[in-house]
């Protein structure tokens, strides 16, 4: 799970959460699956930051 945030849906992001807490089982490295998690949310904190600059630059119009 390497792509930008915009290509995760709902499920893919509970499922990967679901893994790294021990919910679900799986024979994956825990420390790929941090890794995997803390790049989904670098991904969607620079998404957010994006839309919120996208959101004021429309209100300013």
């Amino acid at each position: 799970m390497t792509e930008a945030m915009g290509n995760y849906n709902n499920h893919e992001l509970k499922y990967l959460r679901d893994k790294l807490n021990g919910s679900i089982q799986n024979n994956e490295d825990e420390e790929l699956l941090q890794e995997q998690w803390n790049q989904l949310h670098s991904d969607m904190e620079s998404q957010r930051a994006e839309d919120e600059c996208n959101w004021v630059g429309f209100g300013d119009e």
